[in-house]
């Protein structure tokens, strides 16, 4: 079968659509025909060496969002199974998890190929509603938003949130989730055109462009002086000691990336006087049950992933070319 591999860390220039041994599936494993599989900022992370997962190793096939049909299966698993639509849940638990965050697509070969190998209990049927497009633009990002925002932000009807890189994937979904759950969403986003896409495509109710605005400035105007209960930012970086700005009085902040970078200098006087709360998330420590919560929104049709574009897996240079470039709105899917 064909895959995209990395022998080595560095620029795109590194990634090599090659030929790779068809996986064979042992006890309790199947084959997933890949129909489509999601690019995450993981992805670049990996690849470009910026970043290290337990169990990671060269070469490496990467992509953890994946969408398929069960090609074959092993000698225990159920063969009713066999030609069924469905995703794949990327952590590994259970007695088959070689470490805390075994992740398909970090620890073990990903969804950047033809077919992937994974334990048979870590697949799951696709929402009928969706796309394989759709299916695999939702797993990562939109159980990043519900556990931050609901299940550990707790966000409820009525409340000002701020989604920081709302043209994200990860604000993509955040904006639909809080919107979801009643909130009144403010969008930030890097363009006008973004923030247009944001209200259009998204709903948010308020959308503001950080390249030309004051994001504080116009967060206070929006909630009248108060500032947003939540802020959901996937950026960390140089723009925290902004964000930090824009906080309410006890203002429950979740941080789930740092393209921005992985420091940030903040004021303690103002998390201490505004009692704020910062918590870091990662969307993998999800157990099985909220990761089905989860998912229950693709199967009930409340959220649907918007898709930028969609690459030839042949491609996948050019598609991890378009995130670094930020160039997108919603997702990047790759395709064999």
């Amino acid at each position: 079968m064909k895959a995209v591999r990395f022998h080595e860390t560095g620029g795109v220039e590194v990634l090599r659509y090659e030929d790779v041994p068809d996986p064979v599936p042992g006890p309790g494993e199947a084959v997933v025909r890949i129909r489509a599989a999601a690019l995450n900022r993981m992805d670049v992370f990996l690849r470009a060496g910026l970043s290290k997962m337990p169990g990671f190793r060269l070469p490496h096939t990467g992509g953890f969002d994946i969408s398929g049909e069960v090609a074959s299966v092993g000698p225990d698993v159920d063969p009713a199974m066999l030609g069924q639509a469905v995703v794949v849940k990327a952590r590994v638990t259970g007695p088959k998890a070689r470490s805390r965050l075994d992740v398909i697509g970090t620890a073990r070969p990903g969804g950047f190929a033809e077919q992937v190998l994974v334990p048979a209990d870590r697949l799951a049927p696709k929402p009928a509603c969706y796309s394989f497009e759709e299916a695999a633009a939702f797993g990562c990002v939109y159980i990043t938003a519900y556990y931050g925002l609901v299940l550990n932000a707790g966000v409820k009807p009525g409340e000002f949130v701020l989604v920081q890189a709302a043209g994200s994937g990860a604000g993509m979904a955040a904006t639909q989730v809080a919107k979801m759950a009643g909130a009144v969403v403010i969008a930030a986003a890097g363009s006008d055109e973004k923030c247009a896409k944001a209200k259009q495509l998204l709903h948010a109710d308020y959308a503001v462009n950080y390249r030309t605005q004051d994001i504080a400035a116009a967060v206070g105007k929006i909630t009248g002086g108060r500032g947003a209960n939540v802020v959901f930012d996937p950026v960390w970086g140089e723009s925290a000691a902004q964000t930090q700005k824009c906080l309410a009085l006890r203002g429950r902040w979740i941080v789930l990336g740092m393209v921005g970078g992985f420091k940030a200098t903040l004021d303690a006087a103002v998390l201490m006087f505004q009692e704020v709360t910062l918590r870091g998330i990662v969307e993998f420590y999800a157990d099985d049950a909220q990761i089905e919560a989860a998912w229950s929104l693709a199967h009930r049709g409340l959220v649907r992933p918007v898709i930028d574009k969609v690459w030839p897996l042949a491609r996948l240079a050019d598609a991890q070319r378009q995130m670094e470039r930020g160039d997108f709105f919603g997702k990047i899917v790759a395709v064999p």
